[in-house]
């Protein structure tokens, strides 16, 4: 039999005597929970880190997608907390590791963090999020990057709304941040893994989940939150350029294609679906 080190004892003894006298402690359910998709961005977790701490106790989960640049050791460091949790893979890509991210999270609402996004200082957004969700019980997803007002996921076709203004129904959003309400996520059937192979990107996976939500009788709103920067601010230097430009490429055009087969039999009935939403909630905003 194994001989355990009595200094190993009672180090486990002495860290269990400080998490149970600590205020923060385990929780079966939360009501939110951040996922962070990592993947070698090393010099960005501190500031994730902060301000996701700024907004809250809530569950935290990064999905460690086997980066080189010391970003696991990172993580690790810092989540020490409860209901931190880091899930460790090999460069499966977001489809992939956020849907089990999604599966494992004991939370009603999911918040998707990419690993180069900047957190705001203010609260408000996350805010605001939370009371929609509770204000439609059929939202099923809030993006605050891009929201489109068509069914096409080219935004040279459906220019996309890039910036600030009252929450609105829309046809699709892109990550992040990207709420999902758990539930209906899981009734929805998840992500659509053929949008991508192991380790690629899945461009306009996020996209086609909105769509697939409004024929499905679920809801998909727009609230802009400046993950990226100012309005129409889009970096250049986001994972898949610098590590996948050609195939990201290849599948933009790909799932873009895709997108349009799948859904333009239902784009009437997805602008009258938005259409309806839309006057419910301006309606809504007028009545006592």
């Amino acid at each position: 039999m194994t001989v355990i080190d009595p200094k190993l004892i009672e180090r486990v003894k002495s860290n269990k005597a400080q998490r149970q006298s600590s205020s923060l402690q385990y929780r079966d359910q939360s009501q939110l929970a951040f996922i962070v998709h990592s993947f070698n961005r090393v010099s960005n977790i501190e500031q994730l880190v902060v301000g996701l701490r700024r907004m809250g106790d809530h569950e935290l989960i990064v999905c460690e997608d086997g980066s080189l640049d010391g970003s696991r050791e990172k993580w690790m460091f810092h989540l020490a907390r409860p209901n931190d949790f880091l899930i460790h893979s090999n460069d499966l890509h977001e489809i992939r590791i956020l849907d089990r991210a999604i599966r494992f999270a004991r939370a009603k609402i999911i918040c998707l963090v990419q690993d180069d996004d900047l957190i705001p200082q203010e609260t408000g957004w996350l805010e605001t999020a939370l009371a929609q969700f509770n204000t439609y019980p059929n939202l099923a997803i809030i993006g605050g990057f891009m929201g489109f007002r068509s069914f096409h996921p080219d935004p040279k076709k459906a220019k996309p709304i890039w910036g600030p203004a009252s929450f609105q129904f829309v046809h699709h959003v892109n990550i992040g941040p990207y709420f999902i309400r758990k539930q209906h996520y899981q009734a929805l059937g998840g992500w659509d893994h053929s949008f991508s192979g192991v380790g690629e990107p899945g461009i306009c996976f996020d996209n086609e989940l909105c769509l697939r939500a409004w024929i499905n009788g679920y809801q998909v709103g727009y609230s802009f939150v400046p993950f990226k920067g100012p309005p129409g601010h889009y970096s250049l230097d986001g994972g898949t350029m610098l590590f996948s430009g050609t195939v990201r490429q290849r599948n933009q055009l790909l799932n873009r294609k895709k997108i349009f087969e799948m859904y333009v039999k239902d784009t009437r009935r997805i602008d009258q679906l938005v259409e309806e939403a839309n006057r419910h909630t301006e309606f809504r905003s007028v009545s006592p």
